[in-house]
């Protein structure tokens, strides 16, 4: 994006300066009080034909109401990818964290794990959060039972060995009764522990080839039927300038109520290393419009199994956010490497 724009670095800085001044207020910018922050000085008139000059790349616009400027979707990303100066977490944050997700809170259950995780990012943060729940094929199991409820819908009971209790309602290509369930239950369990539904999917069809079909379609159908996302915090958005807008605000929460976009959000974000900033108009990557998200994964033996977003307007403070979330994230880790030690 760089290289296409060109920005000399006097342009760069003003974007950068009219960029955290939004952040910070939520109003239009003047080329008045960019003058005061820049450093060598520069008038008022100088820093108003530069804003013009970022305003015709498209990358500050002014409000018909206002002689300040204001970011756009693009001058956020630009800003994001390319002038965003990381601060450092302060220390009674990285004590509240690790105080808030000690090993002996997570160990009650995974459901507290990750609504605390939730809870606090929303309450550290100011904004709504999404986490979602580790994916199922990468838990190891300890015990695993199928009940059947109705003509092809099952509730799947797992036990994983870090001491996750999983429920998951599954819908299956065929109709499979009580006895077949309570086969294919006892065939699993007795091979089960140590693995996860992933390895039994990979390894275990060798050795019950004559049960190989009916477990592809129970294990596929549960790898696929996701956990509830946990949200948190969207009452937040009511006191935030940029939805007082009722249609607007209607609109977002709509958005919430989509699980599955919410869960698409995340999952198009597991594979970086690092955190993901998404800015502006809805679309595959991000659903919400006008909004911005900072998505990263947590990780369970290196490998990505779950995610958490920050879900606010696109003038949510990145540089105290980003390093925020990637703490949490890293630490969440951590956490569960502990829990479920390499063997």
């Amino acid at each position: 994006m760089k290289e296409a724009y060109s920005l000399s670095e006097r342009h760069e800085r003003v974007l950068a300066l009219v960029t955290e001044k939004y952040i910070e207020t939520a109003a239009p910018v003047g080329s008045r009080t960019v003058a005061k922050k820049f450093l060598p000085p520069l008038s008022p008139a100088t820093i108003r034909n530069v804003m013009a000059d970022l305003e015709e790349l498209g990358l500050l616009s002014q409000p018909h109401t206002s002689a300040g400027r204001i970011p756009t979707e693009e001058g956020f990303r630009y800003y994001v990818e390319h002038l965003l100066d990381p601060e450092p977490l302060p220390e009674e944050t990285l004590e509240t964290i690790e105080r808030n997700l000690s090993q002996e809170e997570i160990a009650e259950s995974w459901e507290t794990l990750l609504k605390s995780v939730s809870h606090l990012l929303s309450d550290l943060s100011g904004f709504p959060v999404i986490v979602t729940a580790p994916k199922l094929e990468y838990e190891k199991l300890i015990k695993i039972d199928f009940v059947r409820l109705s003509e092809r819908l099952i509730l799947t009971v797992a036990v994983s060995a870090s001491g996750m209790v999983i429920h998951r309602l599954i819908k299956t290509l065929r109709d499979f009764s009580i006895e077949t369930l309570e086969r294919l239950s006892a065939l699993l369990n007795d091979r089960l522990p140590g693995l996860t539904l992933k390895e039994v999917r990979e390894v275990l069809f060798s050795e019950l080839q004559n049960e190989k079909a009916l477990l592809e379609d129970l294990l596929l159908a549960l790898c696929e039927s996701p956990e509830e996302p946990f949200v948190e915090g969207i009452n937040r958005l009511l006191d935030l300038p940029e939805f007082q807008d009722l249609e607007r605000l209607k609109e977002i929460l709509k958005t919430f109520e989509e699980k599955s976009l919410l869960l698409q959000l995340i999952d198009r974000c597991l594979e970086a290393r690092t955190p993901q900033v998404l800015i502006g108009a809805p679309s595959p990557q991000c659903p919400f419009k006008q909004c911005g998200a900072i998505v990263a994964s947590y990780s369970w033996r290196d490998t990505p199994v779950g995610g958490v977003a920050i879900i606010g307007p696109m003038r949510m403070a990145y540089a105290r956010l980003i390093p925020l979330v990637e703490y949490t994230t890293q630490h969440l880790s951590r956490t569960l490497d502990k829990l479920s030690p390499r063997t």
